[in-house]
């Protein structure tokens, strides 16, 4: 008999280590490093307004910028997503396309969001406010058009440092609302030469031309992409109406420190996204789970680090500043769990699953603000929400597709005999 469990525990032992094994092996290595110079400019930039601004300041600067974060996905109706996928599946778009969505269609709702949100609330820096917004909507649309050009470093580079950097280069000389302007003015400059470098592509052709598809705005992936950047900025927003700007500026600092820990989620989207979107359109679901695998093969390992490495440091910080970093960190790993649902979900045609899901996390969010009296229970609220929200996609994605978009897939036989009713 011990026998029989020694062998088995052999077998589970080698099984493990040679997915471990697998794990290392393939790991995306210079997007990685990449990701993690980027992630340490805008870390920098964080510390660098706290201590240039203050505390009380940079409370303030970060509910205004987590508005713009918002706003621009409410403008774009979804463009950046929806030119990540045809740009990547093969089909294409006509240049007029590419200029509605990117430009006019984000112009005309920003002048109409500008009228109403003035309306409703005058004390904010709109204009600031959707002048910035735009801008980063662009840039996010620019990125997405290089990624369906081949290019997995510049375009993340472009969509996930270059707001950031704008903001630092701004705050250095312009002060108040006017951070907000001289960033946006960073960002058209950052704008112009991602377009020069698409324009020079010698594959531009292949995907951008007088005879590319007319593609229609899509309800369900403008519905994900606001739901998203609200989710993320929620806690910022809501808990600077309900906590003290210095609380604020404390809490905003902590959650991206802590927000270190899903810094390979963004390389392993980005990185898998193209052979998820193929996957899908050949109709190859065993193709699709094994691309869903290797956004979590890319995301786990450093993930499971970093989160380690985030524990060590919360036990030994503060004791109310840790536990509120301790609390963060552990919600950045569970997205890395779970890092596969999102592409898989935008990219694959259940763009409106990806919006239910983020609407229960907005929503159990709002539920748990009522008890939010400082920035632990704020931080509570808040991995609650995502985690929530996280849990509802996989699932749903499982019912539809039998694809297990959870890093559980590396470790486990994702055809079991259960199934959900």
């Amino acid at each position: 008999m011990s026998d029989v469990v020694n062998a088995s525990r052999t077998g589970v032992t080698s099984m493990f280590g040679q997915r471990i094994g697998n794990i290392f092996q393939q790991q995306a290595i210079i997007p990685m490093i990449l990701r993690a110079g980027m992630v340490g400019i805008n870390f920098g930039v964080m510390v660098g307004l706290t201590a240039w601004l203050g505390l009380a300041a940079f409370g303030e600067l970060a509910v205004t910028w987590g508005l713009a974060l918002v706003v621009a996905p409410v403008i774009s109706l979804g463009g950046p997503l929806l030119l990540l996928r045809v740009l990547t599946d093969g089909r294409g778009v006509s240049y007029r396309t590419l200029f509605v969505h990117a430009v006019i269609m984000p112009m005309m709702l920003g002048l109409v969001f500008y009228i109403c949100a003035e309306a409703l609330w005058p004390r904010m820096p709109w204009v600031a406010v959707v002048f910035c917004a735009f801008a980063i909507n662009l840039l996010t649309c620019l990125s997405s058009l290089m990624r369906g050009l081949g290019s997995v470093h510049a375009s993340m580079a472009i969509r996930d440092c270059g707001p950031q950097a704008a903001l630092g280069a701004a705050a250095i000389y312009a002060q108040g609302a006017d951070i907000l302007d001289h960033a946006a003015l960073w960002m058209a400059g950052f704008t112009l030469i991602a377009a020069v470098w698409t324009w020079r592509h010698q594959r531009r052709g292949d995907i951008v031309g007088r005879t590319g598809g007319a593609i229609g705005a899509s309800p369900a992936l403008w519905g994900t992409s606001v739901l998203g950047v609200a989710l993320a900025q929620v806690d910022i927003i809501v808990g600077g109406a309900l906590l003290s700007p210095a609380h604020m500026g404390l809490y905003a600092l902590l959650k991206r420190v802590a927000n270190l820990v899903a810094l390979p989620v963004s390389v392993a989207t980005w990185v898998s996204a193209a052979d998820i979107s193929k996957s899908f359109a050949i109709g190859d679901l065993s193709a699709l789970q094994n691309a869903s695998r290797q956004g979590s093969r890319i995301a786990l390992l450093p993930g499971t680090i970093l989160f380690i490495g985030a524990m060590l440091f919360a036990a030994v910080g503060a004791k109310e500043g840790g536990v509120v970093f301790a609390v963060l960190s552990l919600g950045a790993f569970l997205q890395v769990v779970f890092v596969s649902g999102f592409p898989v979900a935008t990219l694959c045609g259940f763009a409106h699953v990806a919006a239910m899901s983020r609407a229960v996390s907005v929503l159990v969010y709002v539920g748990l603000a009522a008890w939010v009296i400082g920035p632990l229970s704020n931080a509570v609220a808040y991995v609650t929400s995502i985690t929530a929200g996280s849990v509802v996609l996989w699932f749903l994605l499982w019912q539809r597709t039998r694809v297990d978009t959870s890093a559980f897939a590396l470790f486990l036989n994702t055809r079991v005999a259960w199934k959900p009713s």
